[in-house]
């Protein structure tokens, strides 16, 4: 993965799996028993000798646009090597010998820290489907519906005016390629693309974490993805989202592997 790659060597792949916590109409949010269900470490007879880590946050994320914000550039790039907090979506303590962007979101990573992980992967729920999608892209604006907090961003042009970013952002992966993988993986899953997030926290989490990539290097990688799962809670709708989910992994790390994630994917102005 050239200069932003954080692995330790080249057989291992460090990958950040979260989840979100309750919210409206959702007081279970099978999104986090999905990551918190997956196991540390996965191997597939298809990618012998790469050691796939797999670090699932330990808390859920917030169904808030500030927490959202403030939280999730330093979680993807506190510090030049590799640390997963503990506690919370913020790391408890600050980081050493490094300095950080003031903005009014709180302090951002400067530009120069490189990712803490090779590969990142949200997980929401869409609670009127019964099928997984991977998501495509995420948008910059449009963010009118009410957060866990009674709280909207609607109007809101930090990203705009901070770092010009783009009004849609692009996964770096081949979505074509990872979702052909990911079915031929699966017996009977109905797994789709899809090019709406939704326009609400996952959709803004999407894009809060494409953008720290974007501003660092406009035509570099942007190893994320987002995964809506449907709403069941019961334990066998938590092993089907983890089953699926792991073949994602699997998908999505054969295909870094072969065709790599070279950011060629368009943005939005």
């Amino acid at each position: 993965m050239g200069s932003q790659n954080p692995s330790r060597g080249n057989d291992t792949v460090h990958i950040l799996v979260t989840g979100f916590s309750p919210f409206y109409g959702n007081p279970i949010n099978p999104s986090f028993p999905i990551a918190s269900s997956l196991p540390p470490t996965l191997s597939s007879p298809s990618l012998p000798g790469t050691n796939i880590q797999i670090h699932a946050h330990p808390t859920p994320i917030r169904v808030s646009y500030k927490d959202v914000r403030q939280g999730v550039p330093a979680l993807l790039f506190s510090r030049s090597d590799l640390a997963v907090p503990r506690k919370g979506l913020v790391p408890q303590r600050p980081m050493q010998q490094e300095t950080s962007n003031d903005t009014p979101y709180g302090s951002h990573p400067p530009s120069s820290v490189r990712p803490n992980f090779d590969i990142v992967i949200h997980i929401g729920v869409a609670a009127k489907q019964n099928f997984f999608a991977l998501e495509k892209c995420a948008h910059r604006d449009g963010y009118n519906d009410k957060d866990f907090d009674e709280r909207t961003i609607k109007g809101d042009d930090f990203w705009e005016k901070e770092y010009k970013a783009p009004e849609l952002l692009t996964t770096s992966f081949d979505t074509g390629d990872v979702w052909r993988r990911w079915k031929d993986g699966l017996s009977g899953e109905d797994v789709r693309l899809s090019d709406d997030a939704g326009h609400y926290l996952c959709d803004f989490l999407y894009y809060t974490s494409l953008v720290e990539y974007w501003r660092r290097d406009p035509r570099g990688k942007r190893p994320v993805m987002f995964l809506h799962v449907p709403g069941g809670v019961g334990e066998e709708d938590i092993v089907r989202g983890r089953n699926v989910t792991l073949m994602l992994i699997k998908a999505l790390v054969e295909s870094m592997k072969t065709r790599g994630v070279d950011g060629k994917e368009n943005v939005r102005f």
